[in-house]
């Protein structure tokens, strides 16, 4: 097994989530929508960015930035799927 792969794609993945939480997107909307492709397409969308560092950087702002992850290939369809309230 090639760990460093698994290791990508767990960091993938977690940013994945992470970006989310902070634009305050609904994962079940997101699983939801379109029988599961949404979320496949999704997940395969943050394992192929070449933003990763754009990323963990928005992410890790402190304070936590104000402006949308326009760089984020995802960042439509996660706004698409907020969570009410």
């Amino acid at each position: 097994m090639d760990w460093s792969m698994s290791r990508t794609v767990e960091r993938q993945a977690s940013r994945m989530a992470n970006m989310m939480q902070m634009v305050g997107a609904d994962p079940v909307e997101l699983v939801r929508l379109r029988a599961g492709e949404a979320y496949a397409e999704a997940r395969t969308k943050c394992l192929q960015c070449c933003n990763a560092r754009e990323c963990l950087l928005w992410l890790d702002a402190n304070p936590p930035s104000r402006e949308a992850p326009l760089f984020c290939p995802n960042f439509r369809v996660f706004e698409n799927c907020k969570k009410a309230g």
